[in-house]
């Protein structure tokens, strides 16, 4: 397989993972959440906010992807996929200190070596680098996505209830 093959295999590597995340994560924060009653992050969790936020972040992989075809340029879709491989560590540090297995975990592991198998000899050293960066844009939008669906959901139930008053 090309590197240029191993890119257009990404997406359905990132929706496995992400799978395992929507089948198991309900179940998973139903449990935890009693454990961390003040954690604002949990607070904000729905199956619908995080499934939405899976589909925007796929679709923003799908169009970098698109784009760095069109150029022919995979710089930026690169340092992306080694951010995805990045994120699995936070995967691995959360089960680590809450002791419980995370949703993700074994998929990330998996998917993570089968992209670096690939990315080991096809990138420069300099891309391992700037994909910290990604990761930040990556973690920043998925707060900022949250929060704002937290907010929708808020104002969504706040006039359901207004409603039944009525």
């Amino acid at each position: 397989m090309s590197i240029v093959q191993f890119y257009f295999l990404f997406p359905a590597l990132f929706m496995l993972h992400e799978l395992e995340e929507i089948v198991w994560m309900p179940s998973f924060i139903k449990k935890i959440s009693p454990q961390y009653p003040n954690n604002q992050i949990l607070s904000y969790y729905t199956p619908f906010a995080f499934n939405a936020i899976v589909l925007e972040q796929f679709l923003i992989l799908l169009l970098s992807l698109f784009l760095s075809y069109q150029v022919h340029n995979y710089t930026i879709y690169v340092t992306i996929v080694i951010a995805y491989i990045y994120h699995v560590f936070g995967h691995l540090i959360q089960t680590i200190l809450i002791k419980k297995y995370v949703p993700g975990l074994l998929t990330g592991i998996f998917t993570s070596l089968f992209s670096l198998f690939y990315l080991k000899n096809n990138v420069p050293i300099n891309l391992y680098w700037y994909s910290f960066f990604t990761l930040l844009l990556i973690l920043i939008n998925l707060v900022l996505s949250f929060m704002i669906l937290h907010q929708i959901n808020q104002k969504a139930n706040t006039n359901k209830i207004s409603r039944r008053k009525n």
